[in-house]
Formats: C-alpha cells, sequence, structure tokens
C-alpha cells in the first residue's frame, strides 16, 4: 500500500531558489553563496542530494542573472537552471510558470545543510485541511521590540525563525502573488492565523528593497492560508557570508567554535 509520503512525494516539485548575492568573506569568483564548497563539495551539491535522498525528482532551479551560467556548468544534468531578474516574488512567478504540479516545496539554496529529515517532515505535514506547511526554528537570541521610549523585551517563546523547505499549494502562491505590495518581512503575521505558534519572525536572508523583503509564507497569511509548522534543524540556518560559512564547517564537523576563548571575535 502506497504511503501518505509516497504519495506526497509523487506530487510535488521541488524548486531551489538561488538568489541570495556574493557577500563579503566567501571565496573569489563565487557569485552566489550556494556556489561556496565545504568539505568538498559545493553547498548546492549537497542540497541536491538531500532532495534526492528524500525522493524527491529533480528540482528547477531559478538563480539570479549573474549565477545561472556557473549554475549550469556545475549542475549539468541533475538540474534545470533558469534565471530570473524579478527578485524573489519574480523568481516565484517564473517556478509557477514553469511548472504544472499542484504542490510546490520551495527551498533556498543558501540553507544547503537542512537535513532530510525536516524536509520528510514537511513532506509527511500535508494534508488536505494544510495551505502549507513550514519548518520553524526557535529564538535563542534576546529580541527586542523599539519604541519612541526606549526597548522592550518580547517573549521568545511566541516567536520562531521560519526556514525552508516551505510546501504551498499552487492555488495558495497564485493568490499569495496577486497581491501588491504583500508579504514583506516588515510585514507581522496575524497572531489569529492557523499557524502552531502565536507569531512568527522572518529573519536574516532577505533585507533590502520590498521585492527582496518579499515572503510567501506571509503573504499566504495575508490571504487567510492555514498554516502548518513543524519542527526545523538549527543546520537550516542560510550561508551567506564568512560568519555562516564558518558555522557551516562547524556543524559538518570541519572546524572547531572557538568563540567562546577570550580575544577572539567573529565579525560579519
Amino acid at each position: 500500500m502506497t504511503s501518505v509520503t509516497e504519495q506526497t512525494v509523487g506530487a510535488v516539485r521541488p524548486i531551489v531558489l538561488a538568489l541570495a548575492p556574493p557577500a563579503p568573506g566567501l571565496s573569489e569568483g563565487v557569485v552566489a553563496p550556494c556556489l561556496e564548497a565545504v568539505g568538498g563539495a559545493r553547498l548546492i551539491e549537497r542540497l541536491l542530494d538531500t532532495l534526492a535522498e528524500a525522493g524527491l525528482v529533480s528540482p528547477l532551479v531559478i538563480s539570479s542573472q549573474s549565477a545561472a551560467p556557473a549554475l549550469r556548468a556545475l549542475l549539468g544534468e541533475r538540474a534545470r537552471v533558469l534565471p530570473s531578474s524579478g527578485g524573489r516574488r519574480g523568481a516565484l512567478a517564473l517556478a509557477l510558470a514553469e511548472t504544472d504540479e499542484d504542490l510546490l516545496l520551495l527551498h533556498d539554496a543558501e540553507r544547503a545543510l537542512t537535513p532530510v529529515s525536516v524536509v520528510s517532515a514537511v513532506l509527511d505535514a500535508v494534508a488536505d485541511e494544510v495551505d502549507a506547511v513550514l519548518p520553524v526554528a526557535a529564538l535563542t537570541d534576546s529580541v527586542k521590540a523599539v519604541h519612541a521610549h526606549g526597548l522592550r523585551n518580547i517573549d521568545r517563546s511566541t516567536l520562531a525563525g521560519m526556514q525552508s523547505p516551505r510546501l504551498l499549494r499552487r492555488t495558495l502562491l497564485e493568490r499569495a502573488l496577486a497581491q501588491p505590495g504583500r508579504g514583506g518581512l516588515e510585514d507581522s503575521p496575524d497572531p489569529g492565523s492557523e499557524l502552531d505558534l502565536d507569531r512568527v519572525a522572518a529573519r536574516g536572508s532577505r533585507a533590502g528593497s520590498p521585492q527582496e523583503r518579499y515572503d510567501e509564507i506571509l503573504a499566504a497569511l495575508d490571504v487567510g492560508a492555514r498554516v502548518r509548522t513543524v519542527h526545523g534543524s538549527h543546520s537550516g540556518f542560510a550561508v551567506l557570508d564568512r560568519l555562516s560559512l564558518w558555522q557551516a564547517q562547524i556543524s559538518l564537523g570541519l572546524a572547531r567554535d572557538t568563540s567562546h576563548r577570550h580575544g577572539l571575535a567573529r565579525q560579519a
């Protein structure tokens, strides 16, 4: 008998979004963080291996214009690579235009160390009453709200960091993208939404222009989506710069965490 997960896997098209620009501290000539080599393999190669381990078909990779040639040369027949110049919103619209599947699994290429257990948990959480599935991780840093008269502590138990992969129904993504100017990270999700947590804090990977700040989960909540959360992983952080690259090496056992030693400072 075919399991629910096997049925889900067969109906899912993975989409890898390689949109992050290069940052200080990456190797010379690396045009996208996911092309950085860690432990003998490029980050995006590790990600594709994880998706294959989860039983998913070859992904569609949507990248920035500048990174597309290098990604095509590296991945060859492993994945189809398409360039996009419209930020995250434009890349998601391109994903809709280039696929037919009803379930789309959106994975940020810079979160390449996300374990297969998280991918499987997202697939397992699909149900008829759910529009989207999102892995989240508890916040460990102190969080403050900024007011005119100073700062106020926020209870971290009501917050979570959004990770990937995110699984969305095609119809939901179409509705979310149709909302002009919505889905920015400056918007707060409605505490009464279908999320299992009271609030979700999006962190770290999409600062800058409104297009770069666009987040499909926040836009989905704006249109009343039923979003289920699953446990993410501390290995699911975004590798974007020298500091996070060092953290990736620690996660893979290739470096030691020496941040506790006197006189050492980590700089982004």
